[in-house]
C-alpha cells in the first residue's frame, strides 16, 4: 500500500470512527419497561372495507402459546382474537369463528403485515434486497 492509500485508508476510518460516535450520542438506551408498555398498546389501521381497527401485537407469550396449537385454523383464529381482544375486552374467541370469511381474510391481512408482526428474513421477504448485484440475464 503506498502513503497515499494509507492516507485515504485513515481518513476513511476517521470518518467510520466519527459516525459510530455520532451514533453512540444520538442513541436511545435500551429500556424493557418500554417494551411491556408496546405490548399493551392499542394500535390502529384503517381499512378501505372495515374502518378504523383497533388491536394490539402479540406478546412474547402468546406467540409461545400460538406454537402449542396444532390446528392451522384454530391457531388463525386464536391470532386474531388475541390481537383483537386487549381492544374489544367483551370479544369471546368464539365470535371470531363467527365473523364472515371474507372479512377475516381481510383482518388478517391488516394486522400481519406490519413490520412489527414477525419480521421476514432477507430469503422470506419478497421486496428485493438493497445491496447486492442485479441479475443481467447475459451468459458468462
Amino acid at each position: 500500500m503506498d502513503e497515499d492509500d494509507k492516507k485515504r485508508a485513515e481518513e476513511y476510518q476517521k470518518a467510520l470512527d466519527a459516525d459510530d460516535a455520532e451514533d453512540v450520542a444520538k442513541g436511545k438506551l435500551f429500556d424493557p419497561r418500554d417494551l411491556l408498555l408496546e405490548a399493551k398498546a392499542i394500535r390502529q389501521k384503517y381499512h378501505k372495507k372495515l374502518g378504523l381497527v383497533n388491536f394490539s401485537v402479540l406478546s412474547f407469550d402468546e406467540m409461545l402459546s400460538l406454537g402449542r396449537v396444532e390446528d392451522k385454523d384454530e391457531r388463525s383464529k386464536t391470532m386474531l382474537w388475541l390481537m383483537l381482544n386487549k381492544a374489544y375486552p367483551d370479544l369471546k374467541k368464539e365470535d371470531v369463528g363467527r365473523f364472515p370469511g371474507a372479512k377475516v381474510a381481510e383482518l388478517l391481512t391488516l394486522v400481519t403485515k406490519d413490520d412489527d408482526f414477525l419480521p421476514a428474513t432477507p430469503e422470506q421477504s419478497s421486496k428485493p434486497l438493497k445491496s447486492g448485484s442485479k441479475t443481467t440475464r447475459t451468459r458468462k
